[in-house]
């Protein structure tokens, strides 16, 4: 993931003239490209703030929410009870 984004903001920012033509890049405004990476840098925030705050709490409110309006327990994978039951 940090060589794709290393490529990618080697590409957008100064290319070598054989990429350039290589890939058929256009010219792009200097102040495009730092909109572009502003808002890479926010997605990735974004995303990693929701991973870590948001969901964990979110999945366990469909959990609790599961349990009262199912009414059954979550059954436990049959190769952990057996795992469990040969331990000392």
């Amino acid at each position: 993931m940090v060589v794709a984004i290393l490529i990618s903001t080697y590409m957008l920012l100064d290319p070598a003239d054989w990429l350039y033509d290589l890939m058929d890049l256009t010219d792009m405004p200097n102040g495009f490209k730092g909109f572009l990476i502003a808002l890479g840098v926010g997605y990735f925030a974004l995303a990693y703030s929701a991973e870590q705050l948001l969901f964990p709490q979110l999945a366990r409110g469909v959990g609790e929410a599961r349990k009262k309006f199912l009414k059954h327990q979550k059954e436990r994978k049959e190769y952990k009870l057996i795992i469990e039951s040969m331990r000392f």
